[in-house]
């Protein structure tokens, strides 16, 4: 049975990045900073779910990519019965795109549910494949949440398909403050008052991921004559003259990704106290990869307008220049006001 360890794009307009694809403070109720376990199967009496014949549709419709092994468990939505903190979920077994907001012209050949075992080899499971056209460009996912918040978790699971490249540059996604209008905006520095973001990424000299941040205190690439400021790497995996500030270096080995791989990745997004400045801000970044946490990042500037709140969540692939035909594939897609956490395994 798989349970609950814890109560867990075409339209971008990404610039080039000056430093290498560099991809809170409380992580949960638990005694040791965890999140609470909560109750909650995956796999329920043995049924899978729904009658769909997963074969294809158009945009955002079932593919069956044949994946299917033999006899493997059978599962139910885990979004059929959220926890009371969930803010949105998505399982991919909606049979199609209606719960996400998703409006930018993706088509389904690059943008596609997809039938697959997913991180827990399930019969009948499906999940979101994004690949992106030959050369610069990217798809996406976006959900407009139904309320905005100073502080969100996300959580969600990826897999780098067999076959993509690691060392072609590219962006991913994640949560995200401020007016759409917005969303996938870089090379200058916010104002505290009009967005703020953290993108879970890696870095393609090192393979390792890292928070891809755009927030009023950034600081590792603001020193361009022409006066283009890139996003800060949390971990600052960088090297250099990036990482000036000893807290935002690594806190220990990370764990270089591998394509053909489900990881289970956490996010955490908090606005801290609006400030007009730096002195006294107290925002946090942090994030987790199959448990482990790379920080928290705290003490940051991230907003000076107490209306600016966490609003969307945004599953993405950019790709800068030329890359690989596959992509990344998402499953068990979780926004909340708590700490969420990674499955059991079956």
């Amino acid at each position: 049975m798989i349970t609950s360890c814890l109560s867990l794009a075409g339209a971008m307009c990404f610039a080039a990045c000056a430093i290498d694809e560099p991809s809170s403070a409380d992580g949960g109720s638990g005694p040791d900073g965890s999140a609470p376990t909560r109750d909650g199967a995956l796999v329920r009496d043995g049924s899978p779910l729904g009658d769909d014949d997963g074969g294809p549709t158009d945009n955002g419709g079932l593919a069956d990519d044949g994946g299917s092994t033999d006899d493997p468990p059978a599962m139910v939505d885990e979004c059929a019965s959220p926890d009371t903190n969930w803010v949105f979920c998505s399982s991919f077994e909606e049979g199609n795109l209606d719960v996400w907001d998703d409006y930018d012209g993706n088509p389904a050949e690059w943008n596609q549910l997809i039938e697959n075992p997913g991180p827990f080899g399930l019969a009948g499971n499906h999940v979101m494949r994004l690949r992106v056209p030959p050369g610069r460009g990217g798809t996406d996912l976006v959900k407009a949440l139904p309320s905005g918040h100073d502080r969100l978790y996300a959580r969600w699971y990826i897999q780098y398909e067999p076959g993509f490249d690691l060392n072609a540059r590219n962006h991913g996604g994640g949560l995200f403050a401020g007016d759409r209008s917005f969303l996938g905006r870089s090379g200058n520095r916010p104002t505290g008052a009009d967005w703020y973001t953290a993108w879970l990424e890696y870095s393609t000299s090192r393979h390792v991921m890292y928070s891809y941040t755009y927030y009023a205190g950034m600081y590792q690439d603001c020193v361009d004559p022409a006066g283009s400021c890139w996003g800060d790497s949390l971990p600052c995996v960088s090297g250099g003259a990036y990482c000036e500030r000893p807290q935002h270096l690594p806190r220990g080995e990370l764990t270089v990704i591998e394509t053909g791989r489900w990881y289970c990745i956490e996010l955490l997004l908090d606005g801290g106290t609006p400030t007009p400045s730096e002195a006294g801000a107290n925002g946090t970044i942090n994030w987790w990869m199959d448990g482990a946490p790379a920080g928290p990042f705290d003490d940051l500037w991230l907003r000076s307008n107490a209306d600016l709140d966490v609003s969307f969540l945004w599953l993405s692939l950019f790709h800068h220049a030329e890359h690989s035909d596959e992509g990344v594939m998402y499953d068990h897609v979780v926004v909340s006001t708590e700490r969420i956490g990674c499955l059991s395994a079956p």
